[in-house]
């Protein structure tokens, strides 16, 4: 069988990659190790949090100003609830560089919030931070539903005719612009066009390439998150999401709409070579330790620990993204430790980039490969 494009991962990208292509009228395959939705990549855990206002640099507003409106037409073209928005809350001291950042991009860009001080935000949110911190409202933002969205995309781009195929690929040759992709049970199929966006463990695929490409290094980091009880305090009809910034560090999480409140820490978690390195929550101290013995200082109203769980963020040598041609006709989109709000645009962006052959210039000088030579 010969492809047009073969969408190598499945998951936070790769599912509106497929689905953007085949709604183009392409020949498409996804590929996967794993069949959707799974607990073994980094889209896992029911929720992503999405926001506008961004601590990481206005060199992302762009793509998330896109995103927000791809989120919204996915919804409406299959009449399905995946975003919900009921506002997110960045927390934190003024002289912090990443709430300095969000302000930055709120003057930029002009965007719709609304500040509050440390008393209003533990009123109106149960939040309790240092007098001198102040938060910035999204009220139009808030999380979209991570390991639905994926199922849905894939489901959508398999009943536009994009063929599925859960396999481990082995290798890929190229003969006269043609790539065949060699796979442990299916024997092989052939495509015209390659877009690599297999997440953490994406070396497992790099390794497949017998020729050259341009040097890509993304690591992985094993993040855990807790659910607390939340005892009818911090429901989702007060609030979406959060994040609160401190020690260099910050907190992030989601009011409770079935489990409880579920938070994670960004910093904090194991960088890891290997799939078998991302032990089950439960195997390190840590686990328990780095959110448990902070958070009720924030959140002094929950109650007790439910549950943790594990997942894998893929990690750039800067943390930014990587996204740019590895050759003529491979497209890679990779490192997005903080990716899954992106999930359409970049999703889009890898089809429309193959298609054309041409990267966007902004895209090129933020996110490109040249980046990393000296």
């Amino acid at each position: 069988m010969l492809y047009d494009i073969v969408i190598i991962g499945s998951g936070t990208v790769g599912a509106f990659a497929g689905y953007y292509a085949a709604r183009a009228g392409k020949k498409v395959c996804l590929i996967d190790k794993f069949e959707t939705p799974h607990t073994l990549g980094s889209y896992h855990g029911d929720t992503r949090i999405f926001r506008i206002a961004y601590g990481e640099g206005g060199k992302y507003i762009p793509l998330l100003q896109e995103a927000y409106t791809l989120w919204g037409e996915f919804e409406k073209a299959h009449k399905i609830k995946l975003f919900e928005r009921g506002g997110l809350l960045n927390v934190g001291s003024y002289e912090n560089d990443f709430m300095q950042n969000i302000l930055t991009s709120i003057k930029e860009f002009k965007l719709n919030t609304k500040q509050l001080n440390a008393k209003e935000i533990y009123e109106n949110y149960g939040i309790r931070v240092a007098k001198d911190f102040f938060g910035v409202l999204e009220p139009d933002t808030g999380f979209v539903y991570s390991d639905l969205s994926v199922s849905r995309a894939v489901l959508e781009a398999r009943n536009l005719g994009a063929d599925i195929l859960i396999d481990t690929l082995k290798n890929v040759d190229k003969k006269e612009d043609i790539f065949t992709l060699h796979f442990e049970n299916k024997e092989k199929i052939k495509a015209k066009q390659i877009l690599i966006c297999a997440g953490s463990f994406v070396s497992e695929v790099l390794n497949c390439f017998d020729f050259e490409l341009a040097p890509v290094s993304v690591g992985a980091k094993r993040k855990v998150v807790h659910w607390y009880e939340s005892l009818g305090h911090y429901p989702i009809s007060k609030l979406s999401s959060f994040i609160i910034e401190f020690e260099d560090d910050h907190f992030y999480g989601f009011y409770d709409f079935k489990d409880g409140l579920k938070i994670g820490r960004d910093q904090s978690g194991q960088l890891i070579n290997s799939r078998e390195e991302r032990k089950d929550f439960g195997a390190y101290e840590e686990d328990f330790r780095e959110i448990d013995r902070y958070i009720k200082n924030f959140f002094p109203k929950i109650g007790s620990f439910k549950k943790g769980s594990v997942c894998s963020y893929p990690l750039s040598m800067d943390n930014d993204f990587i996204i740019d041609f590895l050759s003529e006709n491979i497209f890679f989109i990779g490192g997005l430790s903080h990716g899954f709000k992106f999930a359409p645009v970049l999703g889009n962006l890898g089809f429309k980039t193959l298609n054309s052959g041409r990267l966007n210039e902004d895209i090129q000088k933020h996110f490109g490969l040249n980046r990393f030579k000296i």
